[in-house]
């Protein structure tokens, strides 16, 4: 008999649902628990899969019950650092929806329990994963284009809308824009440029006026190799845009998730324009391969791919930025 990775899913809103469709197609993959505080949600998920994974409203009771390889933790954020504390300090390896946290303490505290328990500690950062982007990570990292030197990227939104569940109008359960929205895009600024030395940003709240906190903000980014970063993070633009930049030695590749195109300008060459449908369309789904990646390190087959350390430097940066805002000055990391 084929062995199996057993995982528990806490969590099965959009997310956790997204992660237990993908983790339902894998063949090395038993769904053997769920658990959800909402009866509805626990259901529909429930009924998704072929077998009958036992189900919980308790994830401490899921815990110790049942003998998991893994959990996979996607609630709201604020939930983030002390259900994967549970869950390691269970002795189960654990998959952790980014952001890791909602403060580098907080963040601390889960690398503690994945060390003191000598369980791994993965972080779902699945932009790295995912279709274009990977593609500009591979390029940016083949040397092809040269040294890159800078990223400006603009990620922008109308207002919360049907989005603003009453966990994502408070700061201090969904961490703001940059947690909430951005810890994406710091990821992927810091796997082209490196580790960040300092940020300076500003931001204010301006439409949102059910938010507690900021829904306009530009952070600048400077890189310990010398790299500059800019993010500009929007829940205020009617028009709303995801458009990224990457300034390399030779070259320089631009990227619009609305229009879904993809330029590259190599020096002396003619500009290159792909489709996203046409990159690379047998890459598996980025969502697809994060579980995948975390079901074989369950079966011991590998280190968390992007583990723990990964999620705690995008968490600093964010902090950072929000300390920035507060105090009108730039803030040098890491945080002390």
């Amino acid at each position: 008999m084929d062995v199996k990775a057993r995982l528990g899913f806490v969590g099965l809103g959009t997310m956790g649902g997204d992660l237990l469709e993908q983790a339902r197609g894998n063949p090395k993959i038993e769904v053997a628990a769920l658990c959800d505080i909402e009866p509805v949600a626990l259901d529909k998920a429930a009924r998704s899969c072929v077998n009958k994974p036992a189900q919980y409203n308790n994830h401490r009771v899921m815990l110790a019950k049942e003998k998991l390889d893994g959990v996979v933790v996607a609630v709201p954020q604020h939930l983030h650092a002390a259900i994967s504390i549970d869950a390691l300090d269970a002795g189960v390896n654990t998959f952790c929806e980014k952001p890791m946290g909602l403060s580098v303490a907080q963040c601390e505290a889960m690398l503690a329990a994945a060390q003191r328990n000598g369980k791994a500690l993965m972080i779902g950062q699945v932009l790295r994963y995912i279709g274009v982007y990977r593609y500009v990570l591979e390029l940016t990292r083949s040397g092809e284009l040269g040294k890159p030197f800078a990223v400006r990227i603009i990620r922008t939104m109308g207002l919360w809308g049907s989005w603003g569940r009453p966990w994502r109008l408070k700061r201090e359960t969904c961490g703001g824009m940059l947690l909430e929205i951005n810890a994406h895009e710091i990821d992927f600024m810091r796997c082209i440029l490196g580790e960040a030395a300092s940020v300076s940003a500003t931001g204010n709240r301006f439409n949102n006026l059910e938010n507690d906190y900021e829904d306009l903000i530009f952070a600048q980014i400077v890189f310990a190799n010398g790299g500059m970063g800019s993010l500009t993070a929007a829940a205020c633009d009617y028009m709303g845009r995801y458009t990224g930049e990457v300034f390399c030695e030779k070259g320089t590749i631009y990227y619009d998730s609305v229009a879904k195109t993809l330029h590259v300008q190599r020096d002396g060459t003619e500009k290159e324009v792909v489709a996203y449908d046409d990159v690379h369309p047998e890459w598996e789904n980025g969502v697809y391969r994060e579980i995948r990646e975390f079901a074989e390190t369950c079966m011991g087959e590998h280190p968390a791919t992007i583990p723990g350390e990964e999620g705690l430097r995008n968490v600093e940066i964010a902090e950072a930025c929000y300390q920035s805002i507060r105090e009108g000055r730039p803030v040098s990391l890491p945080l002390k």
